[in-house]
């Protein structure tokens, strides 16, 4: 169904552990719109990479093919190296590797993220113009510059994800 992702466990399986072609990975991006999740490895490689907008997070890829292995599930709960993964968890997957997040969690996760990323940014920003060290930047904030970056957040409102009232009631329970 578009939007789902495939996500399989060979227990990290890289020889006859391929479970995913060209031809498997073309029907998944064709149902899905969406990529794959394996703990295992894939083959062809070659032909996943021409198909566009397919992407793969993968344990590793060799030529052989799936051996003395068997499907024990659909839709059920399962493990990607140390992570549990359920149906309905929402992935966020990344250069760097994969975060399943529980739907009940998410807006939280994605307040919290995006607080982080402006916090980035403005240390970022800081950083490169030598008003702080990193010293500074990477611990508990002083009221210096927490006030420091209020402004900056009144000077750069395009940078705001949310409105400005839904970030200052989200700071007020936030320790910083």
């Amino acid at each position: 169904m578009t939007g789902d992702i495939y996500i399989a466990d060979s227990y990290g399986k890289i020889v006859d552990g391929t479970l995913i072609g060209d031809n498997l990975g073309n029907a998944i991006y064709t149902k899905s719109k969406n990529g794959v999740i394996f703990y295992g490895s894939v083959r062809d490689t070659e032909g996943l990479e021409k198909i566009e907008g397919f992407n793969a997070w993968i344990k590793g890829y060799d030529p052989s093919y799936i051996q003395q292995m068997m499907l024990a599930s659909i839709n059920q709960p399962i493990r990607i190296g140390r992570a549990t993964v359920l149906p309905g968890d929402v992935i966020l997957a990344k250069k760097g590797g994969i975060i399943a997040i529980p739907p009940h969690l998410l807006e939280k996760v994605v307040l919290n993220a995006e607080f982080i990323a402006l916090r980035d940014a403005f240390g970022h920003q800081r950083l490169r113009e030598g008003k702080y060290t990193p010293g500074e930047i990477d611990r508990q904030w002083t009221d210096n510059i927490k006030q420091d970056f209020l402004k900056w957040l009144d000077q750069n409102p395009d940078k705001l994800p949310m409105t400005r009232t839904e970030l200052d009631e989200y700071m007020k329970k936030r320790t910083w």
